[in-house]
């Protein structure tokens, strides 16, 4: 009796496991089972930090950088565009100057010197793990912007929308204290950055030519998001495509994260 007892809690202790195990699977995807509206705070904060839409991330320092600055104290030449379409790639040839980014080798900018790295990008190929931690999220999806109750700004429209959060633009051209200032010269600034940052953002599909940024915002509300797009027309996205790579250079540090489009799905749709 004794033994029978025993064995019906084991197997009544196994199937709660087993519930729990189905529940916990299910409550992971609560965007494709209830409706935004019935979204809780928690839910909310969960889709737009830990999803398949948002990644974790920690910055590394880019090659030859370092946390005491900048080699010889300089951080390079300006960069006065973003190469998009046509003199950057897809399409056309690359620029004698060129940064290597880990996993994606050199990209042309203009003004930045030294040539793509040979081999892969050499010894130097990654850097030193940063400080720095923050949330790289596809705007653009429409998961994110149920959860957000907003869109991306106009001018993305065409173009996938990658935001990179709570991580600073080391080696910027604006000056500490200047977020408020909207001088010209501040300006100006601003938008060197931001063509500086488009040049060093790229996106990629295993097995596919990666596509550089079109468009790179500082996102007015916070100096510290990063609103950063991508071409559709461009790159065409499946959700058999597998794993996208999105990485960037904000200043000296470098943030890479990685996108599982079967993952994606929202309402039984490719959700980029």
């Amino acid at each position: 009796m004794q033994t029978s007892c025993t064995r019906r809690k084991l197997l009544m202790l196994a199937g709660a496991g087993l519930t729990g195990i189905r529940l916990h699977a299910a409550s992971g995807d609560f965007w494709n089972r209830k409706p935004p509206s019935q979204w809780t705070t928690q839910e909310i904060d969960q889709i737009i930090t830990k999803s398949p839409w948002a990644k974790e991330v920690k910055a590394q320092y880019a090659p030859g950088e370092n946390p005491a600055g900048y080699p010889g104290g300089s951080q390079g030449g300006g960069y006065p565009g973003g190469g998009y379409p046509g003199g950057g790639y897809p399409g056309g040839g690359r620029p004698s100057g060129g940064i290597g980014i880990p996993g994606i080798g050199g990209l042309g900018i203009p003004g930045m010197g030294g040539g793509r790295p040979r081999g892969g990008g050499g010894p130097n190929r990654g850097g030193q793990t940063s400080p720095y931690s923050g949330t790289v999220r596809w705007d653009s999806a429409l998961a994110i912007q149920d959860a957000m109750k907003s869109g991306p700004p106009e001018a993305f429209d065409g173009h996938y929308v990658i935001s990179v959060s709570g991580i600073p633009l080391m080696g910027g051209t604006r000056y500490q204290g200047e977020d408020d200032d909207n001088s010209p010269a501040s300006r100006r600034r601003d938008q060197d950055d931001m063509d500086r940052l488009k040049g060093l953002s790229v996106l990629e599909v295993k097995g596919r030519n990666h596509v550089q940024a079109g468009i790179a915002q500082r996102q007015v509300s916070s100096g510290s998001i990063f609103l950063i797009g991508f071409s559709k027309e461009l790159l065409p996205l499946s959700v058999h495509d597998g794993d996208v790579i999105f990485t960037t250079q904000l200043g000296r540090l470098i943030v890479k994260a990685h996108f599982l489009l079967k993952e994606m799905l929202y309402h039984d749709e490719l959700a980029v």
